[in-house]
């Protein structure tokens, strides 16, 4: 009698550990990506490679859309509902992501993956100490300048009434200082903004102009790459933590394999909406290469001054190194 109390008791104390391994891990992934988006649909693969590959074990929900911008989202992260999420611009984590989006700071995607590569250490320790695991980088292709009147420099382009980022006082004043006519808003308010005249100008991927419709208020396009916008795709260390390591490891492989898909396709995902806006009514302006290398000139002049204010020194220098490094051995 006292040997069958005694499996009952152990039957019930493991009774929940054996209920918590049926459930598995449920992981929401919070977003402002638009839904059927070629980055939400990425996800949504993903989030089907990690079900089937680990037999039910680990569930992803991909929530597109779901916040109005990423400083909401980063709060929200933080106090674990999402427990992961993409960011597109990773700076509402940490400044030190500011380093990746200087403007003409890169010239090719070879680059841009070299010091991504190289950076990738930093930027997990970085996570690291805010309680987050980097699963992958995303690419979402250059910022061009979109604006409602032809521009073909910095001047003109200091005439504009240019959207930025809601929330990033420091480059609000570093605009404000170097002559600029910056506008705040939220992402989810940059339409209304073209709309009502609030603002004429933005800094966009060709892609996310042509999916949110915003070249339709600014039809010329300033042929002149000015940063890539690269995203990351954290899960809060917490969650991360309740995964075997054999779980891990898979899902790290499904979320590279993503990364590298996003990366591949860009190039051509780029030129196909360019030519898609162009077929609607945008002007691509193009510039002699002593216009373009006058801009990237004076811009160089006055990002100089983001090091050690928006960017950490360290993590700027050590960029400029790598750079420098890719440069000198082609």
């Amino acid at each position: 009698m006292r040997s069958r109390f005694f499996v009952i008791a152990v039957a019930l104390a493991l009774a929940p550990v054996v209920l918590f391994a049926q459930r598995g891990t449920r992981i929401q992934l919070g977003s402002i990506l638009p839904a059927n988006s070629v980055w939400d649909k990425a996800l949504k693969q993903m989030a089907s490679e990690w079900k089937r590959e680990t037999d039910g074990r680990v569930e992803l929900r991909v929530l597109a859309g779901n916040v109005k911008d990423e400083g909401s989202l980063a709060r929200r992260l933080k106090a674990g509902r999402p427990q992961a999420a993409v960011f597109g611009l990773p700076k509402e984590i940490d400044p030190a992501f500011d380093v990746l989006s200087i403007p003409f700071f890169f010239e090719s995607d070879a680059e841009v993956l070299h010091v991504v590569e190289k950076l990738t250490p930093a930027f997990e320790k970085v996570l690291a100490d805010q309680g987050l695991v980097l699963l992958n980088w995303g690419h979402a292709g250059w910022a061009h300048f979109f604006t409602a009147d032809r521009v073909e420099n910095l001047d003109d382009l200091k005439r504009t009434k240019l959207y930025t980022t809601a929330g990033d006082e420091k480059m609000l004043q570093w605009y404000k200082e170097n002559g600029f006519n910056p506008e705040p808003l939220a992402i989810t308010d940059v339409l209304l903004g073209l709309n009502t005249g609030l603002i004429n100008a933005h800094a966009s991927p060709p892609y996310v102009a042509l999916l949110f419709q915003w070249y339709d208020k600014t039809p010329f396009m300033l042929d002149v790459p000015l940063t890539p916008v690269l995203g990351i795709t954290v899960v809060a260390e917490r969650t991360w933590n309740g995964i075997s390591a054999s779980d891990q490891q898979t899902l790290l492989a499904s979320a590279k394999r993503l990364e590298k898909d996003l990366f591949r396709q860009v190039p051509a995902q780029e030129r196909q909406s360019i030519t898609e806006m162009k077929s609607r009514g945008l002007t691509v302006v193009e510039l002699d290469d002593a216009a373009t290398a006058s801009f990237r000139v004076i811009a160089d002049e006055l990002t100089a001054s983001w090091r050690g204010t928006m960017i950490p020194a360290d993590v700027y220098d050590l960029a400029l190194r790598e750079r420098n490094a890719f440069r000198a051995a082609r």
